[in-house]
């Protein structure tokens, strides 16, 4: 009895060794030297209009990114509106559709690109 528990623990042992692995080589660079991957996620702690077309945002874990849109869809008086697909995380332009709110009807933006943000650079946006 006493060898299998021995056995048990190097397994998970082992196995736990493993999974630290992963994690790590997930938050290091891709395999095409490009930068780790990044995401928004939902809630959103803070999103602020910079101009017509640039909408400053950050996640409550302090992801934050400036999204560039492709037209003038953004007011500072009005809302904006996020409407996520499939998962609650922007990683990409395309994860979620989202609306400038001017009077009542929503005007949709498309974004063109997201530049991520260092801890640094957040300050001056804050």
């Amino acid at each position: 009895m006493h060898t299998g528990f021995r056995t048990l623990a190097v397994v998970v042992a082992v196995a736990g060794a493993g999974l630290v692995v992963a994690a790590c080589t997930a938050m290091g660079p891709q395999a095409d030297g490009s930068p780790p991957r990044r995401c928004l996620s939902a809630p959103l702690d803070t999103t602020r209009v910079i101009d017509e077309k640039t909408l400053f945002v950050q996640d409550r874990m302090g992801t934050a990114a400036i999204l560039h849109m492709s037209s003038q869809c953004l007011s500072n008086f009005d809302p904006t509106m996020f409407k996520y697909h499939g998962t609650t995380d922007i990683c990409s332009r395309n994860d979620a559709e989202i609306s400038g709110l001017q009077g009542h009807i929503p005007t949709p933006c498309f974004v063109d690109s997201i530049q991520w943000l260092s801890k640094d650079e957040v300050a001056k946006y804050r």
